[in-house]
């Protein structure tokens, strides 16, 4: 069991609970989470992205797995390089952290909030942080379209691979939720350059639970889709990225692209897309025509008509979790991992 929650607040300012090889935490924004004297990763506010997120994330070889910030120009929207949540079709608004000219003409631009802490859990092993939000559309600031309460864990497995979960309840609490169709969204990484999958690259390697290899994978379904190649000290290590068989969608779609995103939508078109990075033009499955995997995959992705209605005083929920492991996914051994975290 972990300890009791610690009171958040100004006393967040300090560091709690720290000793050496123990979790601790710091500062109000961003959050720092240490472990002993590394610092693991930051919890963002946001303000300036439209969303929280997380950044960097420090793998266990010591070396940052996520994309270096990049600079905003005047028109845009910093876009987050670590971890975070979104969804681009909520009521007609799109809370994914782009540029303006991104969002869908017939689409609000939305922002999530982060309004503050709802506690921290530290025991030798794990810590756990607990975070709330309001979903606010741009061009009317005053008007909330639902809030979020989320409770991040962070561990390190028996093989010293790190591993974030996520457990977050999208709360329709200003009226009904309609959830609808869309090309990405919900779970998003952002790799370093280094473990981003490009084609002919030596040294990378993008996989999934289904079995499919390279620019197979993204417009795929699958139960979970891992990186690999080399973090920011050059040493080899991958990200796995696992969604919950509880989610709406399952198994959801996946969308990458070169520059380093890797994206769980389970709000994807029910039908099988194409391969190739990013939203395909192909119409060619991903698993032979009549195979079991197939027959399987259909079913459950049309278990969810879109779009997907919340009512007022209702919640959804939505699970994952992100594996960053030195060396090669075998030893990380993936399969195992999900099983652990599907059960």
């Amino acid at each position: 069991m972990l300890a009791s929650v610690v009171p958040t607040g100004r006393a967040l300012a300090q560091l709690i609970g720290h000793s050496e090889g123990e979790w601790s935490v710091r500062g109000t924004d961003p959050i720092e989470i240490y472990r002993g004297d590394r610092r693991i990763t930051a919890y963002h506010a946001g303000f300036a992205t439209g969303v929280p997120f997380f950044d960097p994330v420090v793998g266990p070889s010591g070396k940052s797995f996520t994309a270096p910030a990049s600079p905003k120009s005047a028109e845009e929207v910093f876009v987050p390089t670590g971890l975070w949540f979104s969804l681009g079709n909520v009521n007609g608004y799109d809370f994914h952290p782009e540029t303006g000219s991104a969002v869908p003409s017939a689409r609000n631009r939305g922002r999530i909030l982060h309004k503050g802490m709802n506690g921290v859990l530290i025991k030798n092993s794990a810590i756990v942080i607990r975070t709330k939000s309001e979903w606010m559309g741009v061009a009317s600031p005053e008007r909330r379209l639902c809030s979020d309460e989320r409770e991040f864990t962070l561990f390190y497995r028996e093989d010293g691979s790190l591993a974030i979960s996520a457990l977050i309840e999208l709360i329709a609490d200003a009226g009904d939720l309609e959830i609808g169709q869309e090309d990405r969204g919900a779970w998003s990484l952002r790799v370093g350059s280094g473990l981003a999958w490009k084609e002919g690259e030596k040294n990378r390697r993008l996989s999934s639970s289904e079995g499919l290899e390279g620019k197979e994978v993204a417009g795929k379904r699958a139960k979970w889709v891992s990186c690999e190649g080399l973090d920011a000290g050059n040493l080899p290590g991958g990200v796995a990225l696992f969604d919950h068989p509880g989610n709406p969608g399952f198994p959801p779609q996946w969308t990458l692209n070169e520059s380093g995103l890797v994206s769980v939508n389970p709000f994807a078109p029910r039908s099988l897309p194409a391969p190739g990075i990013g939203p395909g033009a192909s119409t060619k499955e991903a698993v032979p025509e009549g195979s079991d995997n197939a027959i399987q995959l259909r079913a459950r992705a049309g278990n969810n008509d879109l779009p997907l209605i919340v009512p007022n005083g209702e919640s959804i929920f939505f699970r994952y979790r992100t594996v960053f492991f030195s060396g090669k996914a075998e030893a990380a051994d993936l399969p195992k991992a999900y099983t652990l975290f599907a059960d």
